[in-house]
C-alpha cells in the first residue's frame, strides 16, 4: 500500500521547506519482516527529501535485519522509528507512521530543527533547561486526531531544549500493547517517565511544562 499525498499539500510543503536554513538528518529504523507501516513511512520520508532544498534533508535508513549498532545506540525498540537530528542529536522521536495530522508535526519539527531554535516562552525554556535527569515524554496519537499535533510538538520542543529529555510520538493503534500498558483510552495522551505523571488532552505550553516539572520532581 503506497502513500498518496495530495498535490496541493506537496506544493505547500515545498514552499514551506524553502525556509529551511540548515541541514536536518532523518534516521529511519525499519523491520522489513514484521513492520506493517515501514514501507509507507519510508515513502513519506523520501517524499519530504524530494520536496526539500538539495542537501537540506538527509535520510538514512537502518534495517533491523542488518543488526546496525545504531539500534542499541539510540535505544530503538519498535519499528518504524524516526529520529530527527540537527547539529545536535536531539531525542525527537516518531514511533509509528507519521500520517494524517502527524505529517504536519513532522514538517514543523523539521523546520524548527533546521532553524536551530526552540520556539518556547523564555521563562519555560529556562525552567526546562534546568532538568538534569533523564525524562521520557511519550505522546500517544492517532492520524485522525486534530488535537494530537499540539501535544507532540510540545514534547518535541522540550526534547530540543534539553538533551536529558526524550520526546516521543507514539501511533497508538500500531502499538496496542503499549497503549494498553498506559491505559490509553483517548488521544492525545501524554505519559511521562513510564506513567509517573500522565494526562489526556492538548495542554497549553505552561500547563504542559508544569506537568513535566511535576514528573521531574518525582524522578
Amino acid at each position: 500500500m503506497s502513500v498518496d499525498v495530495d498535490d496541493n499539500i506537496k506544493r505547500q510543503v515545498k514552499e514551506i521547506f524553502k525556509h529551511m536554513e540548515n541541514e536536518v538528518s532523518v534516521k529511519l529504523f525499519v523491520d522489513k519482516d514484521k513492520c506493517l507501516t515501514c514501507a509507507q513511512t519510508k515513502e513519506i520520508l523520501e517524499l519530504l527529501v524530494e520536496l526539500a532544498p538539495e542537501n537540506k534533508l538527509v535520510l538514512t535508513i537502518f534495517n533491523k535485519e542488518d543488526n546496525p549498532p545504531e539500534i542499541d545506540k539510540y535505544g530503538v525498540k519498535r519499528f518504524p522509528t524516526i529520529l530527527l537530528h540537527g547539529d545536535e542529536e536531539y531525542k525527537v522521536v516518531f514511533t509509528g507512521i507519521p500520517s494524517g495530522y502527524e505529517f504536519g508535526s513532522l514538517v514543523e519539527d523539521i523546520l524548527d530543527i533546521s532553524a536551530r531554535k526552540v520556539t518556547l516562552k523564555p521563562e519555560n525554556l529556562e525552567k526546562i533547561k534546568k532538568i538534569d535527569k533523564p525524562m521520557h515524554i511519550q505522546v500517544f496519537v492517532t492520524p485522525t486526531c486534530p488535537y494530537c499535533p499540539a501535544a507532540v510538538r510540545m514534547a518535541h520542543k522540550l526534547a530540543m531544549a534539553n538533551p536529558n529529555i526524550t520526546g516521543e510520538a507514539v501511533e497508538a493503534t500500531e502499538f496496542p500493547l503499549l497503549s494498553q500498558k498506559y491505559y490509553v483510552m483517548g488521544v492525545p495522551k501524554t505519559v511521562i517517565n513510564e506513567g509517573k505523571v500522565s494526562f489526556e488532552g492538548a495542554y497549553p505550553e505552561d500547563g504542559f511544562v508544569e506537568k513535566v516539572l511535576e514528573a521531574y520532581k518525582e524522578a
